[in-house]
């Protein structure tokens, strides 16, 4: 039997294959203001009503006498029978989970009107409310998000020995639905969709190639929104390599988390014998012409007129596999500027021959 879950108010952020959930740890602790107890709250796949060893639950003594300070959580009401705990955690069949929760929090003071001070440090997005077992009559305090500390007061703490802890994991903040990266020409693309948005400021990149992850770059997000949402980055400051990225998404409260990580092999070694376009065109007073080979080879750049006689050499010689420009300034072999309209360029490197043609303005 899993444990039941039930009412009130928790927002969680955490990270699994989408900005959501993955196993929740959240760390609490009680004290009395002298002695200071460890506590934890939690969601697991594998937790049931009962005590997990495995999630470090375990069932506790019973308390000590009067005028020593005790807290634990009470498992009773789902197992059934007598159990107490430093940790409860709760089953999520899924992630990233939406539902609600509660934990029961049981103490005794060393005093019957001392305060007990808990002490939380919640997860991005995350709120927590303390009440009583009454639909908040004597107690009612929170939400309470990040870290800080709440003070149950001794008027409460002389006359009850137990509150909920409550929590509601309906709502994810940002629900990731894809995340890739694809080496698109000189650069490695990414692109990635969320299915709903809340208080999303936007997304920092990361990458990293070797050593330390390092901020690349930033793209807003849409704020609050229940419409899918569609995000791309460009990243052209690689050369061939391993490299690695992940999102970085920031709330407008100062939180963040992270996105599961995609790796792309780039290696931009041409598969062919290509010569490109020159670029501009029509020109003046330069224009680029872009080749690339694919192993290491002999090749030649010249410039024709229409009527077949060479004018300009603008390359010849030995070149390793890869990517190469060169430039036209409109000038002959003997340094003179060539008058306005169309020539021919062309490419030869051993059996690939190939020429296109181009215009100069003046």
């Amino acid at each position: 039997m899993r444990k039941s879950l039930s009412v009130f108010f928790f927002l969680l952020l955490y990270v699994t294959v989408t900005f959501g959930q993955a196993t929740v740890d959240i760390p609490l602790s009680g004290t009395d203001g002298t002695i200071t107890i460890p506590l934890a709250v939690g969601l697991d796949p594998t937790a049931t009503n009962g005590i997990d060893p495995q999630l470090g639950e375990s069932d506790l003594p019973p308390f000590p006498p009067p005028g020593v300070f005790d807290i634990r959580f009470d498992l009773s009401p789902y197992a059934g029978e007598p159990l107490s705990s430093l940790k409860d955690y709760r089953f999520a069949p899924s992630f990233p989970y939406t539902g609600a929760d509660e934990h029961l929090l049981w103490w005794q003071t060393s005093a019957p009107s001392l305060p007990i001070d808990v002490q939380y440090d919640l997860p991005n997005g995350a709120a927590m409310t303390l009440r009583d077992q009454l639909g908040g009559i004597f107690l009612n305090l929170g939400p309470f998000t990040g870290s800080g500390t709440v003070t149950i007061p001794g008027s409460y703490t002389n006359i009850f020995a137990k509150c909920l802890v409550l929590m509601d994991y309906n709502t994810v903040p940002v629900e990731l639905t894809s995340f890739t990266a694809t080496v698109i020409g000189n650069g490695v693309q990414l692109n990635w969709n969320t299915a709903t948005e809340l208080n999303n400021q936007g997304f920092e990149i990361e990458r990293k190639a070797e050593g330390d992850w390092v901020r690349i770059g930033y793209v807003p997000g849409y704020g609050t929104t229940t419409e899918p949402r569609n995000y791309s980055f460009t990243d052209e400051n690689v050369s061939k390599g391993t490299y690695t990225y992940r999102l970085k998404q920031l709330d407008f409260g100062g939180g963040f988390t992270y996105s599961f990580e995609v790796s792309v092999e780039v290696d931009f070694t041409p598969t062919e014998y290509t010569l490109a376009q020159n670029y501009p065109n029509p020109f003046n007073p330069t224009t680029t012409i872009q080749f690339q080979v694919p192993k290491s080879s002999d090749v030649s750049i010249k410039i024709y007129d229409m009527l077949g006689q060479e004018i300009r050499t603008l390359f010849s010689g030995q070149v390793l596999a890869g990517a190469y420009n060169v430039q036209w300034d409109g000038l002959n072999n003997a340094g003179i500027k060539m008058s306005s309209g169309n020539y021919i360029y062309r490419m030869t490197s051993g059996d690939f021959v190939e020429s296109k043609e181009m215009i100069l303005l003046k």
